[in-house]
């Protein structure tokens, strides 16, 4: 990822720029006083050669602040800090703050707050895994061993009276001495059994350890927290101890970097998580706060992260983006009965939040993120679904990995085993029911349908087909568009209508311009 330095724009009485505690720290200062705030930012917004972009506005003294109203014609949500001891009593400043998820921090420590401004109101977003295949199991472990595809590995037997090692990641986690890290491990463990893991920081081009971390038991629940005061670069060894009897599952483990409290992936970021410790990554933007609601599901990604967030803001309405960074790239959104619920009633929270009807919602996704979009419909029952390349039928993209789609998206028999425990065409046909049934009781004679679809799909063939099929007896609007190609054919085609559509539908249904 590219480096980038912080910008800073402090707000206040003391000027923290003349401190010695910011020598050497990647962050360019700038400081506007609590009086000349709106001298300040009106001739930033006149100079168009001068940069107004901050990543991150401090404000250090509400008590005295006046002319507030001009800090948030350039600040971005959740990247506006205040003192959390500070009391507001400015009504109208607090609605402001309000809206643009402005984050609460202790400012009593000076070297603290810009540390947590250097290590995490960083540029961009990163996330990768280490799945199963870089496992390498202790040749002491005896009991039964088990691998179901790329979903998880089983372990099962007696793994000592004491916390042993068994297990450990082929391959350290570079790391750069700039950013924080966050470890979560994907894993379920019987109730006899005790697993930790230990995390080593080891100096780059030595076998010397900086610091360790262990993490055992409940703690294991929560991400792992890799905080560095590292001057260079460096490396995670990453093992697991296991004691007692019994069986463990362990599935992808996930490094990330960390924005702490401040966000997941981009500021602002929020982590659902099931008891399965299986989850899901949504993030708001409030937008101008008039309808509608426009929610995105992310395609599938290998690298972790948010998708869409420039699309979707260039709309100007509020919207919400959801990721799924389970499996290789994503598990179309589905899960346990807790995850799933959990989505739909973050997308209701943020309508409750919004004070926007279920007719002032829109859901929206290309390729894996249509499964999400129409999944979820059929449960909150939206004005509108826009998708391109639709993919319903999970249980046939996993069985024309055979002969229609040879290794072309291995990862469906992935998912495929996950939802069902098996791989054979039943266990496809009950996959498949599992839009269906939902689907097919859902009443959409208030929703209108947009979609694009390749007329030679590869991956679901008959998506498109069904889905008309299946809403003929509904009074549902349906717009399409075929493009000739496979699945994967011409994406600018399918993105230029998506967002045409987005455009078309926000314009004319919303009175958007």
């Amino acid at each position: 990822m590219d480096k980038k330095i912080i910008q800073v724009l402090q707000v206040g009485t003391n000027n923290w720029s003349k401190k010695n505690e910011l020598v050497d720290k990647p962050v360019e200062w700038s400081f506007t006083s609590n009086e000349n705030v709106s001298v300040y930012i009106n001739n930033l917004l006149k100079d168009k050669d001068k940069n107004i972009d901050f990543d991150v506005i401090l404000l250090t003294e509400l008590a005295s602040l006046r002319d507030y109203e001009m800090i948030f014609k350039i600040a971005k949500p959740y990247a506006v800090l205040i003192d959390e001891s500070q009391i507001i009593e400015d009504h109208h400043l607090s609605e402001l703050l309000d809206k643009f998820k402005a984050q609460k921090i202790a400012m009593v420590d000076m070297n603290k707050v810009i540390y947590d401004l250097t290590k995490y109101f960083f540029v961009g977003q990163y996330g990768d895994k280490l799945n199963i295949e870089h496992v390498q199991i202790s040749p002491s472990f005896r009991g039964k061993i088990q691998y179901n595809g790329h979903v998880n590995l089983i372990l099962m037997g007696d793994f000592g009276s004491s916390l042993t090692p068994i297990l450990s990641w082929q391959y350290n986690i570079p790391a750069d001495a700039e950013y924080n890290h966050e470890l979560w491990l994907e894993y379920e463990a019987g109730p006899n059994v005790l697993m930790a893991l230990s995390v080593k920081m080891i100096q780059q081009g030595s076998s010397n350890i900086l610091k360790q971390w262990t993490v055992e038991g409940k703690e294991l629940s929560s991400p792992l927290l890799i905080e560095n005061h590292a001057k260079s670069a460096y490396y995670l060894a990453i093992s697991l101890k296991v004691q007692g009897q019994g069986e463990i599952k362990i599935g992808n483990l996930h490094n990330r970097l960390s924005r702490k409290k401040f966000g997941q992936f981009i500021l602002g970021g929020e982590r659902v998580v099931d008891n399965q410790h299986e989850e899901i990554m949504t993030y708001f933007h409030p937008g101008d706060m008039k309808p509608p609601l426009n929610v995105y599901f992310s395609g599938y990604r290998s690298a972790e992260g948010f998708e869409g967030y420039w699309m979707m803001k260039k709309l100007g309405a509020p919207f919400l983006l959801i990721t799924d960074p389970r499996l290789e790239g994503g598990a179309f959104y589905l899960g346990s009965n807790q995850i799933e619920q959990k989505i739909s009633t973050i997308i209701s929270q943020k309508l409750k939040e919004l004070a926007f009807t279920h007719e002032q919602l829109i859901l929206s996704g290309l390729s894996m993120g249509t499964f999400g979009a129409l999944y979820y419909a059929s449960i909150l029952k939206p004005s509108t679904v826009i998708v391109g390349k639709p993919l319903v039928n999970l249980g046939n993209v996993a069985l024309n990995e055979k002969l229609t789609r040879p290794n072309g998206f291995p990862t469906s028999l992935d998912l495929l085993l996950s939802e069902t425990g098996g791989t054979s065409s039943n266990h496809a046909e009950k996959l498949n029911r599992r839009f269906w049934d939902k689907f097919n009781a859902a009443n959409f004679n208030q929703t209108m349908f947009a979609i694009a679809y390749m007329k030679n799909d590869d991956y679901d063939t008959s998506a498109y087909h069904d889905l008309l099929t299946n809403l003929s007896d509904s009074q549902a609007v349906v717009i399409s568009k075929g493009i000739s190609g496979r699945h994967n054919d011409d994406s600018p085609a399918i993105n230029s209508w998506f967002f045409s559509q987005y455009q078309r539908i926000l314009m004319d249904y919303f009175q958007r311009k």
